[in-house]
């Protein structure tokens, strides 16, 4: 033996990486908790969950995968979820991201979660089963999602999981007029952060550096 072991990433070791150092991922209290308390592991196939805390993105089938916890935590991030909020999450994926946002917003607040792949919209809504207490706040919808969720809007934010082309107008009217925000990956591999400050007004931040899975068409 050499007396060497593999570092295991723990669910402790990757709340430090996202929320410790000179500038951290994640610095609002509420978050850093939302991702102390939802488990990542709880929303990563069996196969797959010695995996759970690394940062990689994992490869979970039929050309579907998971981004890295650190990208999903520095969109939320971006995204400033707020106790009490309301926030729409289109692509589901395995339900994590809108389950951090709904422990965030507590029982108070809302997130709807679009999904278009039915198997994965299925594993969400059973992975959220695992959370008595979130199940009332988060709700995964089968659908197609760029076209938002007017009859629920408007919402203090939006959150996109895969690259799209450029940003609907559709999303952006469905952002509350005095500060919702919308966080989305285009497919120039950049993050673009739009902030609805009135009617027409809007204030955008890029940033670059993103490289996510490309926006695909109707319902599978």
């Amino acid at each position: 033996m050499n007396g060497s072991a593999v570092f295991k990433w723990t669910k402790e070791y990757l709340v430090n990486i996202l929320s410790s150092g000179k500038d951290p991922i994640v610095s609002d209290p509420l978050l850093i908790n939302a991702f102390t308390q939802i488990d990542r592991a709880d929303f990563v196939p069996d196969l797959l969950k010695d995996k759970a805390y690394n940062d990689l993105e994992l490869d979970i089938g039929f050309s579907e995968r998971l981004s890295k916890p650190t990208v999903i935590a520095q969109m939320i991030a971006l995204l400033k979820p707020k106790l009490g909020g309301k926030y729409l999450d289109i692509g589901s994926g395995t339900g994590y991201s809108a389950a951090v946002i709904g422990f965030v917003v507590g029982e108070n607040g809302k997130v709807y979660s679009l999904e278009r792949v039915q198997w994965l919209w299925e594993q969400a809504r059973s992975n959220i089963q695992k959370y008595p207490r979130l199940i009332q706040n988060v709700q995964y919808i089968y659908k197609d999602g760029l076209e938002g969720l007017v009859n629920q809007a408007p919402f203090d934010g939006i959150h996109i999981a895969f690259a799209i082309d450029k940003v609907p107008e559709a999303l952006l009217m469905q952002l509350k007029m005095d500060g919702g925000r919308l966080v989305a990956p285009t497919i120039d591999r950049s993050l673009r952060i739009i902030q609805r400050n009135g009617k027409d007004e809007y204030e955008e931040e890029i940033i670059e550096g993103f490289n996510f899975d490309k926006f695909k068409e109707g319902l599978a």
